[in-house]
């Protein structure tokens, strides 16, 4: 199992990629939410993936995530 700081994105990191893409800068809250949010979902993912080396097969990503969010509502 990946360590899971290994896979924790930090504020700073949030910050600095929206200001790279042109969003407004993000207070220190907001990108803290955002990052343990990304975070999170990263860890559940992982969790749950069915498909050996998840992060290495890119043609499987679509299938898996359309799996793992199950029916619609």
């Amino acid at each position: 199992m990946t360590d899971r700081k290994s896979s924790t994105l930090e504020a700073a990191t949030v910050s600095a990629l929206a200001r790279l893409l042109g969003y407004p800068p993000l207070d220190a809250d907001t990108a803290a939410r955002i990052a343990a949010g990304a975070s999170n979902a990263v860890a559940a993912v992982r969790a749950t993936a069915t498909v050996p080396l998840f992060d290495a097969e890119p043609g499987n990503y679509l299938a898996e995530l359309e799996r793992l969010a199950g029916p619609g509502p």
